[in-house]
């Protein structure tokens, strides 16, 4: 059937109308409007919530069989206190449900160990069960986390400042600046020496220069690191190589084959990962490991991010990949196009704990820039702050407030080091 075209009418405004909307009905209209937009994430996070607990309810019991047992829940996503609560609570109901009840170590018959762990589009519950001294069991469930809208932004700008410290034309692998007798010095690391400088007239002046002293070829691309230790003054770390400084002036220097791993932080206690002696990379094997995960991809550079009641540390994989560990999951953070050169910098902004990650790494220019990970998905914090080349390397120095970084210059060749620190506002 066909249905001629009918020209396009309007209702004429009806007089008044906004004169009935002004007032209570209106304002009532806005609140309910406002108070439905508040609630609706929180409704739909305890949805979630709930069906996931349901889940792992059902997965445990299929494991323990009616009885009881202790339960601990470890959190290591962002969840907050309230709804860890409210998760415990419908595991607790939804256990009892199937016959299992929590009681103390002495009344159960086993125990449950869950750990709330996340990706950036879903939650991660995962259970290792225990019945006695031999049955053991892990089960895992997911559940889709709320989507925010837009894009989260750091709450606080801040500002990067780059101090120049030094130039050469041979490769500089690391520098630091250190408090001695008579003044600060400056320590140089390249592929044949540690340099000593101190400062005179406002500028750098060469007192010492301590071998290197190795057996194996190094790689063509040759990377290492400068650490000040407690009991001595500092160590020097290169591929196949480690080095230990004497205590005291006059300095000397004492290297020895080592294929021990390279410690990834400051700490003399922290973390190590494994250094290719052959290649410019860490291999992925960790030592001691990241709470479960005792290898990862094979990695440029890592930094520490401190959270409530773990470390989530950050890789830059070989293959370009951005990961995070949490010592349960190993996730990949997708849409993170960084470089390879990372350091962790504790300042008094955001956080308290902020990851600087080179940007480009082009010959001709490149820039580093303040990362914030609230909640997994990465937030630029700062503008970036350029270099005339590529950032080769970036180390956070001994005092975990900064960061040396060593760049190549595109119009001479020539290397320069630079100290890099963060600062609060513009």
């Amino acid at each position: 059937m066909t249905v001629a075209s009918q020209p396009a009418r309007y209702n004429l405004r009806i007089p008044n109308m906004y004169g009935r909307w002004s007032g209570g009905l209106r304002i009532g209209w806005l609140a309910a409007f406002f108070l439905a937009a508040t609630l609706a994430p929180s409704l739909l996070s305890a949805s979630v919530l709930g069906d996931a607990a349901r889940q792992l309810a059902h997965k445990i019991s299929s494991v323990t069989g009616p009885g009881a047992i202790t339960l601990d829940i470890t959190n290591r996503s962002s969840l907050d206190e309230k709804a860890v609560r409210e998760a415990r609570s419908a595991l607790e109901a939804e256990l009892r449900t199937g016959g299992v009840r929590t009681a103390a170590a002495d009344e159960s018959m086993g125990s449950v160990q869950v750990t709330l762990s996340e990706s950036i589009r879903e939650y991660v519950w995962s259970a290792e069960v225990v019945i006695g001294s031999d049955e053991r069991g892990v089960v895992l469930v997911s559940a889709p986390r709320p989507q925010t809208g837009g894009t989260p932004s750091s709450s606080m700008p801040l500002v990067l400042r780059k101090n120049f410290l030094f130039t050469q034309e041979q490769p500089i692998l690391d520098a630091t600046v250190i408090e001695m007798s008579g003044g600060p010095r400056l320590l140089l690391l390249d592929a044949g020496q540690v340099a000593v400088y101190r400062q005179q007239s406002g500028r750098w002046e060469q007192e010492a220069s301590l071998a290197i002293t190795h057996v194996r070829i190094f790689p063509r691309d040759l990377r290492g690191r400068l650490l000040l230790r407690r009991d001595h003054l500092f160590d020097v770390h290169l591929p196949g190589v480690i080095c230990r400084s004497s205590v005291t002036a006059p300095l000397t220097l004492v290297c020895n084959e080592s294929d021990e791993p390279w410690p990834l932080s400051a700490d003399d206690n922290g973390m190590r990962a494994f250094f290719a002696p052959a290649r410019n990379f860490f291999t992925g094997t960790l030592a001691p490991g990241i709470g479960k995960v005792a290898n990862a991809p094979s990695f440029y550079s890592a930094a520490a991010l401190p959270r409530a009641g773990y470390t989530l540390w950050v890789l830059a994989a070989v293959d370009g990949s951005i990961h995070a560990l949490d010592g349960m999951t190993d996730q990949v953070i997708r849409g993170a196009k960084w470089g390879s050169q990372m350091a962790a910098v504790h300042s008094s902004c955001g956080s308290g704990t902020q990851l600087l990650v080179s940007e480009s790494g082009t010959p001709e220019q490149d820039s580093v820039r303040a990362v914030e990970i609230p909640d997994r998905d990465p937030v630029f914090a700062s503008s970036p702050l350029e270099f005339d080349g590529p950032v080769v390397a970036l180390w956070t120095d001994a005092s975990g407030t900064g960061a040396s970084a060593i760049v190549k210059r595109q119009d001479t060749g020539w290397y320069e080091a630079y100290r890099i620190s963060i600062s609060c506002g513009s």
